[in-house]
């Protein structure tokens, strides 16, 4: 498959799954996610009247909460390169009465923006490591912000600290004796090791990095409920499993509810690992700094 291939199938397979994150957005944020969106939040430190862009934004949960930050006076762009995740952004700007949010189609690593046009945060949470090539995201993302600008950003963890997914993609590659992706194929865990993080965000020009990796745990009703939940709205996951013919299916998702077992409660619900690297940095071309050794910290 082409780099071109790629941004394709996965634009649609994410506009695809646009509807069932906008629903999922209605209601309150929880788990990783939630503490992904909070520490991006602090991290950033966003003032009043800042403008803010925001990159594969989904549903614009995280863009939303930074227009509420940045007040009437601020302006925040919430992006994502799939049209129908653009449109549901849109519509929960216009019924929360964000005036001050521009929902925008925008691909992070062929970023279009007016001549002028710069900002003092960039933020992405979970979507550098689904790109086909995030070094020229990082690299964009550097372009768009002001001397002294902020990027933070969340990816997940390596794929063993967070079966929550995990479980559902092995159980996919065993059924067909797949190999793992090489290292640095697109996907959800492509930016799980800190060194490479880090070489991609020193590579692009930031300055002052700091990575913190953050753990916490994914709490589901059931593991129907996990299964269903994490196939919904898994973009290419969903793709892949919605192709398949009934028996493969019905064998993928029976090791998979057989692997989730483990992690079952005696009232039925499902407690699953979740674990997320979250890094932030500068660009500042007024120092010599670039290349400077990443801070490290870990929150449990």
């Amino acid at each position: 498959m082409t780099a071109e291939d790629y941004r394709a199938a996965s634009r649609e397979s994410w506009g695809s799954a646009a509807d069932v994150w906008a629903r999922a957005a209605d209601e309150p944020d929880s788990g990783a996610s939630a503490l992904a969106a909070e520490w991006m939040l602090a991290q950033a430190a966003l003032k009043p009247g800042e403008r803010v862009l925001e990159l594969a934004a989904g549903a614009g949960r995280v863009g939303l909460q930074a227009a509420s930050i940045v007040g009437p006076e601020g302006r925040v762009v919430c992006s994502d390169f799939a049209e129908a995740m653009v449109k549901a952004i849109r519509a929960r700007s216009q019924s929360a009465g964000l005036s001050n949010l521009e929902a925008r189609v925008l691909d992070a690593e062929r970023l279009e923006l007016g001549e002028d046009e710069r900002f003092d945060a960039v933020l992405c949470r979970f979507g550098y490591m689904l790109m086909g090539d995030p070094a020229a995201a990082l690299a964009e993302s550097a372009r768009a912000l002001i001397p002294g600008g902020r990027l933070v950003l969340a990816v997940w963890g390596p794929g063993a600290d967070n079966p929550w997914l995990m479980m559902i993609l092995q159980a996919v590659m065993d059924h067909f004796g797949a190999p793992p992706p090489e290292p640095g194929t697109p996907g959800p865990f492509a930016l799980g090791v800190e060194q490479r993080l880090e070489g991609l965000l020193t590579q692009a020009g930031f300055t002052e990095i700091a990575i913190e990796r953050l753990e916490t745990e994914q709490t589901y009703d059931s593991s129907d409920g996990w299964w269903d939940e994490i196939t919904a709205i898994g973009g290419p996951l969903a793709s892949v499993l919605g192709a398949l013919p009934k028996p493969d299916f019905d064998a993928i998702r029976g090791t998979a509810l057989a692997e989730a077992a483990r992690f079952g409660r005696a009232d039925g619900a499902l407690t699953l690992p979740a674990a997320i690297i979250g890094a932030h940095g500068r660009r500042d071309y007024t120092t010599s700094r670039a290349g400077a050794s990443p801070q490290r910290f870990s929150s449990r």
